[in-house]
């Protein structure tokens, strides 16, 4: 039975590690040298985790396997996902009715953070995974720019004054 619960500081290494290396081989990663991808990208999810406004919701099979996560911001009324992960075998994994069991783990992951897929929001890391998944949540906008501004939703208002 998968229980969903706000990420604990044990669990800090799980996300930052799970986070940095799926994302690595994302197009979208940016220009970062491989030899120099931990030491950067650890840094700056750290940062993320730590900005006020931010949660990380984890997936756990009791009492303690973690197996998935979300990390966003749903304090303005444009939700940002900063990052949504499923280890490979439970992204892949079969149900009974043919479908992969990874959607409905993200689907639980986003409730659990407060954000309807169904509803706009804006996501700041994009994969494979997330394209593969954007018929799911046609009204989701990749917006980085909401990674790279702790004031993000501030930083907007200006820009349009």
């Amino acid at each position: 039975m998968t229980v969903y619960r706000a990420a604990s500081v044990d669990d800090r290494r799980f996300v930052i590690g799970a986070w940095a290396s799926s994302y690595k081989n994302s197009h979208f990663a940016g220009l970062i040298a491989s030899e120099d991808w931990p030491a950067i990208m650890h840094r700056q999810i750290a940062k993320l985790l730590d900005r006020p406004g931010t949660r990380t919701i984890v997936a756990v099979d009791p009492p303690s396997f973690l197996y998935a996560f979300i990390c966003g911001d749903t304090t303005y009324d444009l939700p940002i996902v900063h990052y949504c992960y499923v280890k490979g075998p439970y992204r892949s994994e079969e149900q009974p009715d043919g479908s992969r069991s990874g959607p409905r783990y993200a689907r639980g992951l986003l409730a659990a953070l407060g954000v309807d897929p169904a509803r706009p929001f804006l996501y700041t890391c994009r994969t494979a995974s997330s394209a593969q998944l954007a018929d799911k949540i046609p009204l989701a906008r990749f917006t980085p720019g909401a990674a790279r501004y702790a004031n993000y939703h501030q930083h907007q208002e200006q820009r349009t004054r």
